[in-house]
């Protein structure tokens, strides 16, 4: 009796210390976690249960809703040189067509239905949205919230010489049509693992803050980002911890994280002390964080 008590005060202790976080922890570059949800609201998911598809505009809305203060999408260029939001490389994954979104016009991808498993393919139905139409969508709130852009450069039905001339493509596309926007500079992060198109936005002065996506070797691809002058760093959880993020913070650099949709996973984000988080579960950072 006296073993089931202690583990039961253990199980106890365990889960309400993954319930709550001292905000005064926070060692960042201004002890503030800036909560941004990632594709809107995550990916559909049994638990916690998200019955609505990345980068759909009802997956932004709800990350808005629920009180993000920015939002980072997916963003693939089509065949006419527009912009198209979808996570996956190859449409077949989420939609009933095949191939890439660069074989398509944007106009054969707008509006196309979201095929989702059972049992999400119940609760609604939702459409791959344009760029063009998020923006048109953001501008029509009483605040544009902060956009964090995640650049899909690579594409799985061409080879990597096609590749590196597509992403250059693609940046200088952003380039000239970043400025038509009308976005402030500090509300617009572009985020790639490719360091031609940080080079290539470096050479063409784009309007936006940029950020590279460290997403294998951090000591490398520190010394690489320092050397060009990128002030933002986007990396994988599993690649840093908090002796990490300090070093890199005294270094001169902000430091993004991601992922998590689990309110224990949001804490141990936390405790990474980032000073973004790109979350899949925008109401469960907020609650740590005493934001609601």
């Amino acid at each position: 009796m006296r073993r089931h008590f202690i583990g039961l005060t253990i199980a106890i202790t365990f889960l309400l210390s993954c319930a709550q976080f001292d905000r005064s922890e926070l060692d960042n570059l201004d002890g503030e976690v800036r909560v941004i949800g990632h594709a809107g609201s995550g990916f559909t998911s049994w638990w916690p249960f998200n019955t609505i598809p990345a980068n759909s505009l009802a997956s932004i809305q709800k990350a808005l809703e629920n009180g993000a203060e920015g939002i980072e999408v997916d963003v693939h260029m089509t065949q006419d040189h527009q912009f198209i939001l979808y996570h996956d490389n190859k449409l077949d994954s989420k939609t009933g067509l095949h191939g890439c979104p660069s074989q398509y016009p944007l106009d054969s991808l707008e509006g196309e239905p979201y095929r989702l498993d059972f049992p999400f393919q119940f609760f609604g139905t939702h459409s791959l949205l344009s760029l063009e139409g998020l923006l048109h969508y953001l501008k029509s709130l009483e605040e544009f919230p902060e956009l964090h852009l995640d650049l899909r450069n690579h594409s799985a039905c061409h080879d990597e010489e096609w590749d590196a001339l597509w992403e250059i493509e693609m940046i200088r596309k952003l380039g000239l049509s970043i400025p038509h926007w009308g976005i402030p500079k500090e509300k617009l992060l572009l985020i790639t693992y490719s360091k031609a198109m940080l080079e290539e936005a470096i050479e063409l002065k784009v309007n936006a803050r940029l950020s590279f996506e460290i997403v294998g070797e951090l000591e490398n691809g520190v010394v690489w980002a320092k050397r060009n002058g990128i002030e933002v760093l986007t990396i994988k959880p599993k690649l840093i911890d908090a002796a990490k993020v300090k070093d890199l913070h005294e270094a001169g650099f902000e430091i993004i994280t991601f992922g998590a949709k689990s309110r224990s996973g949001n804490r141990q984000l936390l405790e990474l002390n980032p000073d973004a988080i790109q979350t899949n579960n925008v109401k469960a950072l907020k609650d740590l964080l005493g934001k609601n």
